[in-house]
């Protein structure tokens, strides 16, 4: 570190958040002291995040693009009665390259955009002191100008009165022969849907390197690895083709609220889980992440707050909505008729609603469009009504 000991920012959590925060504020604000810290031994975890390309605000592209792993034309969703493909670009980003770049970042070396200004410290514990100080380990304080909660979930304040949550097993594979489709497929939902909403998520990396992805959304945050492993051999056997070595495997939870976050302050400025800045009704993060350090990233420390604080305002009746759908989702309709709510997502929405929901940008039309028509079978109006109440609710956080 500096030997003053002293930074613009200091981000706080080296996840998805943190890392894209850095990258945002090298190329807005090359000359900024930035100081990462991870308290793991290692930034960004074991993660794969996917977003559609329209997620992403022009103003952030030049930063973000080439952070990118994979991109594809489109995608698939295959439910019962319905096939689709939607031809918006899907884009991942892979943790080992997301760290390896912001590294490099740090390192300054040539084409990165890093002047010595930009440190990342890991393995060690990070105390928030005050909005303009941390303490690394037992004794070193860093003052900064403002500091930056990036730690993700962990550091959210809790919603007291409802959460449901989308949990996943993911295995990537190296097959014996190319893998017969070329584009993601988002959500297979063929599988028997008696316990609840479950789904197949197929990522294709190259002609023989695919990733698929049990995921299952439910009142609790648990997913079954033998489920995971029944339907991921059952697509293998439908691909005709054998697994020859399990490249990596990631497992994960995203939590889907349906009330307001209640019971505290956040302090300092917070970023991704921990400051609201995810889609609610979607559980994808980038969206929001990239608005957020592009904000962040473009103004001096001492307006953050208040740069925030605006696009928050802006985006209130969105947030509000997408907290809506998770409780129609989770208290109004029984879990083996979930999946109908997505087969109608996909079957009444253009392309372009279907872009600007992702994007966290959608309508007050488009929310209309969602949630008017013929409601799906299998309702529970009572216990809808009792998710309004703490005591009763399901899901308590």
């Amino acid at each position: 570190m500096t030997a003053s000991n002293t930074f613009d920012h200091v981000i706080v959590g080296g996840g998805l958040q943190g890392c894209l925060l850095a990258h945002a504020i090298a190329h807005h604000q090359p000359a900024a002291r930035v100081l990462l810290a991870e308290r793991a031994n290692d930034l960004c975890g074991n993660h794969t995040w996917s977003f559609h390309a329209s997620d992403i605000p022009a103003s952030a592209r030049s930063w973000l693009d080439p952070l990118i792993s994979k991109s594809w034309p489109g995608y698939s969703v295959s439910f019962p009665g319905l096939s689709r493909r939607v031809g918006i670009a899907y884009q991942t980003i892979a943790s080992d390259d997301l760290r390896e770049a912001t590294l490099r970042l740090a390192a300054g070396e040539a084409g990165e955009v890093g002047r010595g200004g930009f440190e990342v410290v890991c393995g060690e514990p990070c105390e928030i002191v005050s909005p303009t100080c941390v303490r690394i380990g037992e004794t070193t304080l860093i003052n900064c100008t403002a500091v930056l909660d990036c730690r993700g979930r962990a550091a959210a304040v809790k919603s007291p009165s409802g959460v449901g949550y989308q949990s996943f097993i993911g295995h990537e594979y190296e097959t014996d022969r190319p893998w017969p489709v070329s584009e993601p497929t988002v959500m297979d939902v063929r599988a028997d849907q008696a316990c609840g909403f479950e789904f197949l998520y197929e990522l294709p990396f190259g002609p023989q390197r695919v990733l698929l992805e049990y995921t299952r959304f439910s009142e609790e945050p648990i997913c079954s690895e033998s489920r995971a492993e029944e339907l991921i051999a059952a697509r293998l056997r439908e691909a005709g083709v054998t697994a020859t070595s399990r490249l990596r495997s990631e497992r994960g939870c995203l939590p889907m609220p349906y009330s307001a976050p209640t019971g505290g302050k956040l302090v300092p400025v917070a970023g991704g889980y921990a400051g609201g800045w995810y889609h609610a009704a979607t559980g994808y993060s980038m969206p929001l992440a990239v608005r957020f350090a592009d904000i962040v990233a473009q103004v001096e420390p001492v307006s953050i707050a208040a740069a925030l604080s605006k696009e928050a305002a802006n985006d209130s009746l969105r947030r509000s909505f997408s907290r809506l759908l998770n409780r129609l989702l989770f208290c109004l309709v029984r879990p083996a008729d979930r999946w109908k709510i997505f087969r109608r997502f996909y079957r009444v929405l253009s392309e372009e609603q279907i872009s600007r929901f992702y994007a966290h940008r959608f309508t007050t039309a488009d929310a209309a469009r969602i949630v008017i028509g013929r409601p799906p079978t299998g309702l529970a109006p009572i216990r809808f009504a009792k998710s309004f109440f703490p005591r009763t609710g399901p899901g308590l956080a």
